[in-house]
């Protein structure tokens, strides 16, 4: 009966250790970057009882914060509350843009009835305002450079005031009825305007005032005073509307996007690269944090070089390190929204299907060497020792070759694919890609064009790591889970599952609405989880390759046999 219940007890342990080794749930993962609560927060706005609501455009959600000790909870849940800009009229009626449907919805906030659409097809549709008189205006950033006047009933198709490069953004009436707005990116318009005002019966125009850098939202105060914010600089700036002068009233960090001034006459701005939103008294100065949420904001493509991460955090980059998961530096760049990183000795790639644009930077100093356009929806992209640029572009269905800095010479080195979206180079000649509509993952070779299948059966497979070993680790949306794939057989197995990936996108959206990066040192996997805004890492090596629950189990009785023998003895 000892000797029994020894072998029992013997291969139930056996048994145990085997299926957790083979259950993908037991790999536990490192959590090398804790998760934060918000993607970014852009609009802001009080409605009439004086309560402060912020959106999150990326997360598309609209929140309502408590100003006194920054609580908050969801106002509208996504994908309806897409709410790039919005506002309360007299009566309650919520009017906000879903900024990447390019939509204007309405609400009436006291019933809590859904979100009536009045304005389709207006991309890029992102400002919005009511004057006292009632009349409404919108504005496009970045897809068009439209002012439209709106008829909030939708019954009548929105009015075109005037296009104007540079593009609006966050903009408010002044005491002379003149509509004053930012010119987001005059300067990569080549426009040395900042803020100008507009009659909008006339769409005739004036500049107010230049020499800032990217100005995001202007806004008076009860006292007809002219504020405006610096994204760049992370500065607020009271501006003389009648000779253009400037005075900083006070520096915060880079990424303002928008502010609103509360019934208290205190200014409150927000911050989309932080995710935080402060409270300023423009007499003294004196700032007040409302609402933080630390961390990383809304993580997508990632990318390993040296002991560092790269990462595409949608409303800028970060440098991380990768041992103990401390941002060392955050860059704000030209490229709007970037979802993807690449890093190598010299370079730093980064992309974005929503600009449709790469551009090719110096990874020690952040400029911006070289812009890449002409593509549908590029996804990833990665450099080549050659210097040629590879780009998964998912709307053409092909893999573009950027053959030379100036990108005026290209090849495709592969196409017919379905919506190919990660990329991982295995070495000169051959390159990893996944298809995220195809439920595939490919090899191509490069000099001879030749594309072949190394693994079917995936599911909405998105961002790919290489390891030496001839190994491929890839997201995968559809199950949640890392795969790890042998290049050579095409064999699959689950690395992790049930992971914090796979955030989904607006209807009217491309099918992958970011892509979720996985990249790899050594033997450490990390993983960016878009859905809780964190890093996590895995080794490698938590699954035993070529192990099998028959063969552990065989094994488990071949040594529950040979324990046995050796009692009898």
């Amino acid at each position: 009966m000892k000797d029994y219940l020894t072998n029992h007890k013997l291969l139930s342990l056996i048994l145990m250790s085997s299926f957790a080794v083979i259950n993908p749930q037991s790999v536990k993962a490192n959590v090398l970057v804790a998760p934060s609560p918000f993607k970014g927060l852009n609009g802001l706005n009080f409605d009439n009882a004086g309560e402060l609501y912020v959106g999150s455009f990326s997360e598309q959600r609209l929140y309502q914060v408590d100003i006194n000790n920054g609580e908050f909870e969801t106002f509208i849940d996504a994908p309806a509350g897409q709410g790039d800009d919005f506002f309360f009229s007299s009566s309650d009626q919520v009017f906000y843009t879903a900024f990447l449907s390019g939509q204007i919805r309405t609400f009436d906030a006291t019933t809590g009835d859904p979100p009536n659409t009045i304005v389709s097809g207006l991309p890029g549709v992102n400002p919005i305002i009511q004057r006292d008189d009632g009349r409404i205006f919108a504005a496009q950033t970045f897809a068009g450079d439209g002012l439209y006047e709106i008829d909030p009933t939708g019954t009548a198709a929105p009015r075109l005031i005037g296009n104007y490069p540079g593009f609006l953004n966050s903009f408010d009436f002044g005491p002379d009825g003149l509509l004053y707005s930012p010119l987001q990116l005059a300067q990569l318009s080549g426009i040395d305007v900042n803020v100008i005002k507009i009659d909008v019966d006339t769409g005739n125009f004036e500049p107010v005032t230049g020499g800032l850098s990217v100005v995001t939202s202007v806004k008076f105060n009860s006292s007809g005073e002219l504020f405006a914010i610096d994204n760049i600089q992370g500065n607020v700036v009271q501006i003389d509307p009648n000779d253009g002068t400037t005075n900083v009233v006070t520096a915060l960090s880079p990424g303002l996007d928008t502010m609103a001034f509360g019934p208290n006459d205190l200014l409150y701005v927000s911050n989309n690269v932080d995710s935080t939103i402060h409270e300023i008294n423009t007499d003294t100065g004196e700032t007040r944090l409302v609402l933080e949420s630390g961390g990383i904001t809304a993580p997508s493509g990632i990318t390993a070089f040296g002991d560092k991460l790269y990462l595409a955090d949608t409303y800028s980059y970060r440098v991380i390190d990768a041992q103990t998961g401390a941002i060392e530096n955050t860059v704000i760049n030209p490229i709007q929204f970037p979802l993807n990183a690449f890093a190598n000795d010299d370079h730093l790639l980064v992309s974005s299907w929503f600009s449709g644009l790469v551009q090719r930077l110096d990874r020690n100093t952040g400029e911006v060497l070289n812009d890449y356009r002409g593509f549908g929806l590029p996804y990833d992209a990665v450099e080549l020792a050659d210097g040629s640029i590879l780009v998964a572009d998912c709307a053409l269905g092909q893999v573009t070759q950027i053959l030379n800095a100036a990108g005026d010479q290209r090849d495709i080195a592969a196409n017919n694919l379905f919506c190919p979206t990660g990329l991982a180079v295995v070495d000169e000649n051959t390159v990893l890609v996944s298809e995220s509509l195809g439920n595939r993952l490919l090899s191509i070779n490069l000099l001879t064009g030749e594309v072949t299948v190394v693994a079917t059966g995936l599911l909405q497979p998105e961002g790919i790591a290489y390891h030496a070993d001839g190994l491929a680790v890839v997201a995968e949306i559809g199950t949640q889970s890392l795969k790890v794939i042998d290049i050579t057989t095409g064999k699959t197995r689950t690395l992790a599952s049930d992971l914090p990936i796979g955030i989904q996108g607006f209807p009217e959206g491309p099918p992958p609405y970011g892509i979720t990066g996985v990249t790899l040192i050594d033997d450490t996997v990390y993983l960016a989880g878009d859905i809780n805004n964190s890093i996590q890492t895995f080794s490698l090596r938590s699954v035993p390759e070529n192990t099998s629950p028959l063969s552990l189990l065989a094994l488990s009785i071949f040594g529950l046999g040979l324990s046995t023998k050796v009692r009898k003895k």
